[in-house]
């Protein structure tokens, strides 16, 4: 059941509703200023088929390394037959084609897309959809049955893992499958969203939903193709019944790729504009603290606050404003708010822990959650400190005394991509630090 706006006595008169919303947009528009934005810094962003060519090469680049890490051989013996760095005939071939199709399925995708940008031919762009998903998905089942007829049945539960996660997250929609960014309804320039500077409470409010939903939809990409992409590397352990290889570095593989693809995918979902996006909807939404709950407030506020206004959905309302709603008091907080007072879906993104909140409840470990999108510069401090330990726990494994040449290999390729990472978090860390700096000059001197 959404959420409840309607003010305490309110009319279900149209006539009496239409005169509130007047007299609510005359009386914020004469009390409050609305924050004003600067303009966000013109600087190169990775395109949606760049992004995809980059995770496409990291994956099979890891899923290549890993198939050295087992099949491996002594090729530079001159008693060895073969000349080939890899036992390639140990390899099933359509476990190769089962990682091939699942690391470009969305490139591919996207450059059949890339033709029909149009909205015009928005029939084209379906039939291209289903057309190319149905394939991709015969192609699976094609090679999943073959694997099937050539290994145990323990061979279904590792190949139905990921088809049953993709259902927990998505359901049964087929976008997600194919394109790692998608638009919802709403205003999108280049798949980002786009914010509006408005003095109507209820579109800030429409446009903060559309945000929520769309930032949960990116989070959800961001888990699954971490997940699908340690998968990958790790299904050839799975099938390598027959060989005898480290386990232990092979699990150290999967797990630095899983931390490369969130790091990669954190950086083509999340980039600073889109952050900045979130930044300015915050500024406008506000929030509100409850003050018969604060322990701080003295009595005599709030018996003032008592005889204050009751809360309207059409109002825009100033710093430190008291309202009530639903039989409790309120105080705004913020610049301008027009949050709904006790809606939780604001609360969590205006304090930011609507980060996953909607989905499992992840990241739950901010202390000082509330400055997160008021100041976006936590979130690029802090996946850049995180890659930079990563990198450093990798090039230390290195030094080991006892470390082969294939996992010298391994642990390099994956450096060497995460690097590409480490820079563009730094880079919207510098920038959005600056930025943000500045901005908080104008608006409080």
């Amino acid at each position: 059941m959404g959420y409840d706006e309607r003010s305490d006595g309110s009319s279900s008169s149209d006539a009496q509703e239409g005169f509130q919303r007047n007299l609510a947009t005359k009386m914020g528009s004469q009390q409050v200023t609305m924050p004003k934005h600067i303009p966000f810094p013109e600087h190169a962003t990775t395109s949606e088929w760049l992004s995809e060519l980059i995770m496409c090469a990291f994956t099979m680049g890891a899923a290549i390394v890993q198939f050295i890490n087992i099949y491996r051989t002594n090729w530079w013996l001159p008693q060895f037959q073969t000349r080939h760095m890899v036992n390639i005939e140990l390899i099933d071939p359509y476990l190769r084609y089962l990682i091939l199709i699942l690391n470009t399925r969305r490139f591919l995708y996207c450059m059949l897309l890339a033709k029909w940008k149009s909205s015009e031919r928005r029939l084209v762009r379906l039939g291209i959809k289903y057309g190319f998903g149905g394939i991709v998905q015969v192609a699976l089942c094609y090679c999943a049955l073959k694997l099937y007829q050539q290994h145990t049945y323990m061979l279904l539960f590792y190949l139905s893992y990921p088809v049953v996660v993709y259902f927990i997250i998505f359901g049964f929609q087929l976008e997600p499958f194919l394109r790692t960014r998608f638009e919802l309804p709403g205003v999108y320039i280049n798949d980002m969203p786009v914010h509006s500077c408005t003095n109507s409470a209820t579109q800030i409010r429409d446009e903060i939903e559309t945000l929520r939903h769309d930032f949960n939809k990116r989070f959800k990409q961001l888990i699954f193709t971490c997940m699908l992409n340690a998968y990958l590397v790790l299904i050839p352990c799975l099938l390598a019944l027959s060989v005898q290889y480290n386990v232990m570095r092979a699990a150290q593989h999967c797990i630095i790729v899983c931390l490369g693809a969130f790091s990669l995918s954190a950086v083509f979902l999340y980039p600073a504009k889109y952050s900045d996006t979130l930044h300015r909807a915050t500024l406008h939404l506000g929030s509100w603290q409850r003050m018969d709950r604060d322990p701080q407030a003295a009595p005599s506020q709030l018996i003032v606050a008592a005889n204050a206004q009751t809360w309207s959905k059409y109002t825009v309302y100033g710093h430190a404003q008291v309202v009530k709603h639903n039989g409790a008091l309120y105080r705004s907080h913020g610049l301008v708010t027009v949050a709904t007072p006790g809606n939780a879906s604001h609360v969590r993104f205006y304090v930011s822990q609507m980060i996953a909140h909607d989905f499992f409840q992840l990241l739950t470990f901010f202390n000082d959650s509330q400055k997160l999108f008021h100041n976006p510069t936590v979130i690029y401090s802090t996946l850049a400190t995180l890659q930079a330990a990563v990198l450093l726990v990798e090039i230390a494994s290195l030094s080991a005394a006892s470390i082969e040449w294939h996992f010298v290999l391994s642990i390099s390729f994956v450096a060497f991509t995460s690097m590409v990472a480490f820079f563009k978090l730094v880079r919207d860390y510098l920038i959005t630090k600056h930025l943000y700096k500045a901005e908080c000059a104008s608006i409080y001197n």
